[in-house]
């Protein structure tokens, strides 16, 4: 080398170390914790957060890039709720790799992290700000045509070394979540591709949209493949003990191994274990189990099976043994190539209607788009003393993977039904099913006993809440011999409910529906209806019945009613026309107190979690319209007769008694409810020898009556009394009815009437001794104004003399 080359060199030599020197200098006395109020007063006027960092700064920059953060709180936009914070943070990423692509981080550790994901209803996020220049989104701009694609950065991480991170998560938009998540742990070895990592997690989860409550715990080896989006799970123990929807108490184990392909679609299962103990819809399950040696699922190569699976499930229904197994030892499926075994299982179930039933199928034939097993075949049979019933169910059964859709073709269904309590139930219906994740449709026809019947309808299952729409059509539908009798539950037909009966509308938020059911005739318990007529629609816990029609009581029933789950409340507006009271009375409420023909009309509602507040709140209106009836607990007109006696012994009480009633030939009253108290003041009823008028009030929270009726004499007749009535004639005598309903008790307040009897005797005497008889019958009704007229003149001439 020459001597001037020589002195270059050396002369870029020493300018180099001189760099690297000052580099080392900067470094090393660079201090970051100068630069806080940069960043805090920058979030301040770029983001309108307030930015706290409370602990020092740690920074390095050689050979790795490794920064220490501890004591940091960011607030909410323009408010100064947290919206994050960290206690302690770490994160140290290899310098020198940047440059050859690589992303190597030596470690992530965190602990102590909070964070908040809020989205209101009209979909805005607290992050928003965050993600664009000075909290607004960044104009659209047309997009930038593509780079030919270069080397992928290859993602390599030492270690990760999680605890106490918490997320808060509130989503107001419609099907959005509400709770808050809380890693305790998660430790892993090294995350890069290709490369087998043992991870550690303890989790739990506290949601309160959807209700899911519980803790994840578990370890096993992860494999990522990060250019396809693959992951494998070797030497999975994960366990969860929670509360999911539908479920409570759930005890959920699995074991075996995973892989997803992203790239494909593809899931390959290994030994996979799954055992499970939960309650649920009145089950409980208790050392179930789910044994697979082999599934596999590839839709690029339509491939699909499934080997040695068997599925055991253990448990009680309503405290009764329930035992399910299922058997299917091979299924291969390629495309067009199909080969494999039919598929086989039991069920048993104990007690009051024990159920032993079995099914099988035969071989599998047809494809990757529809695996078909023909000739599948359920039976069932139960036995005991009082009951029994057998039945058998057969379709061809198909299984679509690729839409992971179920078809139930052919269906033919024949069940019979014998109970000592019942009539005998024989149903034959055939029909077609076909489900899938997102929707499930439906036909079924055929005859319940002689009486045909129609079911069609479809569900849409893809929403956070099922929509059903289904219509039925009956020739006649007795459900007394689908349920069991009253009598076995200790109630009463048409009894009241006790008052402390919870009253839970919360299964109305299951599902949204639009329903509509036709009948001949309907019998439910007490209830028989002709021409039945129903249309209902349930759309986010409101259920509205928009038309009841039908004839009962022998007259005609016109009704709407509503219940809606969000206030508990219930509404009902109905018409009954023509109806016979006594019939209606005992069919609802268990009371025989009215009888006759004629129109109701009732529009109230009211809100409670029990029987007791639903009646204590109730409020609106009815009215009752009657003719050719009777006031059950009391005979009036002979009460009346005793009238010579009563009158000299004050005020006389008895109680109601069913063999005694009052006829009417009319009666009308409308009440005003308000607070479960119903009152009236219009009581008109008639008769040939009475009238009455009323008011009062009736609890129907307490089941109380006070109520004050004014009872006129308005004529007289051998057969209703003769002459004990005509002392009474034109006078108008209180009773009152007071005390619970089974047990009313009714006052007549004779002192209030004794005057006026008084008066109409002295009358009767002078009538008898100044020559005037008064008319017998109602025939000489038209000469009454000339026989007072006499009288006038007599009593005139008598005081002149």
């Amino acid at each position: 080398m020459s001597v001037p080359l020589r002195r270059i060199a050396i002369v870029i030599a020493a300018l180099l170390l001189i760099v690297v020197l000052a580099a080392v200098w900067l470094v090393a006395s660079f201090d970051p914790n100068r630069y806080k109020g940069v960043a805090i007063d920058w979030m301040k006027t770029h983001r309108q957060r307030t930015l706290a960092i409370d602990g020092p700064i740690e920074l390095s920059v050689f050979p790795r890039v490794a920064v220490k953060l501890s004591a940091v709180k960011l607030s909410e936009a323009n408010r100064s709720d947290e919206f994050a914070a960290v206690d302690n943070a770490a994160l140290s990423v290899a310098l020198l790799p940047l440059l050859h692509g690589e992303l190597v981080v030596d470690r992530v550790e965190a602990k102590g992290v909070r964070v908040a994901l809020l989205r209101d209803a009209k979909g805005k996020r607290n992050t928003d700000d965050l993600a664009g220049a000075d909290g607004a989104a960044a104009p659209k701009t047309p997009e930038p045509t593509p780079a030919p694609a270069g080397k992928a950065l290859n993602f390599d991480v030492s270690r990760i070394e999680l605890a106490d991170v918490r997320v808060r998560i509130k989503d107001e938009t419609p099907g959005g979540l509400d709770g808050d998540l809380t890693l305790k742990e998660l430790r892993t070895g090294r995350i890069a591709s290709g490369v087998e990592s043992a991870v550690q997690i303890a989790a739990s989860v506290a949601m309160r949209r959807p209700v899911v409550k519980g803790e994840l715990t578990g370890s096993t080896k992860l494999t990522p493949e990060l250019a396809t989006g693959s992951v494998r799970l070797a030497d999975m123990k994960l366990a969860w003990q929670g509360d999911v929807p539908g479920a409570s108490g759930v005890d959920l184990g699995l074991q075996g191994a995973l892989a997803w392909d992203g790239a494909k679609g593809a899931l390959d299962a290994k030994d996979l274990a799954l055992t499970l103990a939960a309650k649920a819809a009145g089950l409980q399950l208790t050392g179930s189990t789910l044994n697979i040696g082999h599934f596999g699922y590839d839709p690029t190569r339509q491939a699909l099976a499934i080997d040695q699976l068997k599925l055991r499930v253990k448990g009680t229904r309503a405290g009764q043994p329930l035992a399910l197994d299922l058997d299917w030892a091979d299924l291969d499926v390629e495309g067009q190539r199909l080969k494999g075994s039919p598929l086989q299982g039991k069920l048993t179930l104990g007690g009051e209607l024990p159920l032993d039933a079995s099914f099988k199928s035969g071989a599998p034939s047809g494809n990757f788009d529809s695996v078909a097993l023909p000739a599948f075949e359920a039976r069932i049979a139960s036995s005991t003393a009082a009951r029994k019933a057998s039945g058998t169910l057969r379709a061809n059964l198909g299984l679509k993977p690729a839409k992971a859709a179920l078809t139930l073709d052919a269906l033919d269904l024949g069940v019979s039904f014998e109970d000592k309590g019942l009539k005998p139930v024989a149903l034959a219906a055939k029909g077609s099913l076909a489900a899938s994740p997102q929707a499930a449709q439906w036909t079924l026809a055929g005859k319940l006993n002689d009486n045909s019947f129609s079911i069609d309808g479809n569900a849409n299952l893809s929403g956070s809440t099922p929509f059903v729409k289904a219509q039925a059509r009956f020739d006649a539908l007795d459900l007394n011999t689908l349920l069991p009798p009253a009598a076995s539950s200790g109630a009463t037909p048409g009894a009241p409910a006790p008052a402390e009966a919870p009253v839970d509308l919360s299964g109305l938020r299951a599902l949204n529906a639009n329903v509509a059911l036709r009948a001949g005739s309907l019998v439910f318990r007490q209830y028989r209806v002709s021409d039945a007529k129903l249309d209902a629609t349930l759309d986010n816990g409101m259920l509205k019945v928009t038309t009841l029609q039908g004839k009962a009581w022998g007259g005609a029933l016109d009704a709407t009613a509503l219940a809606d789950a969000r206030a508990s409340r219930v509404a009902v507006k109905a018409t009954a026309t023509g109806v016979n009271v006594k019939a209606l009375l005992k069919d609802v409420a268990d009371k025989d107190l009215l009888e006759g023909t004629g129109r109701v009309t009732l529009d109230v509602d009211s809100a409670g979690r029990s029987v007791g507040e639903l009646r204590s709140r109730l409020h609106g209106n009815a009215a009752l319209q009657l003719r050719d009836g009777a006031v059950k607990g009391i005979n009036l007109a002979q009460s009346l007769r005793k009238a010579k006696a009563a009158l000299g012994m004050g005020d006389a009480s008895q109680k109601a008694s069913q063999t005694e009633k009052t006829d009417f030939s009319e009666l009308t009253a409308s009440f005003q409810i308000a607070d479960g108290v119903a009152r009236s003041n219009d009581l008109d009823v008639k008769s040939p020898f009475l009238r009455l008028g009323g008011e009062g009030a009736i609890d129907v929270g307490k089941g109380r009556i006070d109520y004050v009726t004014r009872a006129t004499v308005t004529g007289t007749a051998a057969g209703q009394g003769g002459a004990e009535l005509a002392a009474l004639k034109g006078l108008t005598i209180p009773v009152r009815l007071s005390g619970p309903f089974d047990a009313i008790d009714w006052k007549i307040q004779w002192s209030a009437v004794a005057a006026g009897a008084l008066q109409n005797k002295v009358e009767d005497k002078l009538k008898e001794r100044l020559g005037l008889k008064a008319p017998d019958s109602a025939a000489s009704a038209a000469s009454a104004p000339t026989a007072k007229q006499k009288l006038k003149d007599k009593l005139l001439k008598g005081i002149l003399k």
